[in-house]
């Protein structure tokens, strides 16, 4: 108790109380207790998600600032979800997409060799071997159609 570790802590999260030097193994832990990585494709380009799941949002808010914040991007979305077989739980999750799940990877393992689930950092690893290999930006035009409305000189 003295160390902040209270009955029925889903519900009752307080602040994180992690040094800066920690904090990542403190990511870390979050994430394999409570975090989710996978690859998928979208038009056949191959993708990387990942995530972090809790039922407290005051907890997640404040996680998700400082997490964004070690990682020098912007903060994310909090995403809301009921779940119906956990007698209407309320979960809130944040999600990391492609250049920020990279960043987020590179912080959760660059100070630890061994101290991570083998089964989401492999995921992590098989990003890094397939990660858009043949995939080449496409440079759009902010505005579809932006020269319809150019008067055509003959």
């Amino acid at each position: 108790m003295s160390l902040g570790i209270l009955p029925r802590k889903t519900y009752n999260l307080g602040p994180i109380k992690v040094p800066n030097k920690y904090f990542s193994d403190f990511v870390r832990g979050f994430f394999d207790g409570d975090g989710t990585v996978y690859i998928y494709k979208v038009n056949g380009t191959p993708q990387i998600k990942a995530g972090f799941v809790c039922s407290s949002l005051s907890f997640i808010t404040r996680f998700n600032q400082q997490l964004c914040k070690s990682l020098n991007i912007s903060t994310k979305s909090i995403h809301q979800t009921v779940d119906k077989r956990k007698n209407r739980m309320t979960q809130y999750s944040i999600y990391f997409y492609v250049d920020d799940c990279e960043k987020l990877a590179n912080f959760m393992y660059e100070n630890s060799s061994v101290l991570f689930l083998p089964r989401k950092h492999r995921i992590f690893k098989k990003w890094e071997s397939i990660k858009r290999r043949h995939y080449v930006k496409q440079n759009y035009p902010s505005k579809v159609g932006w020269r319809l409305n150019e008067k055509v000189i003959a």
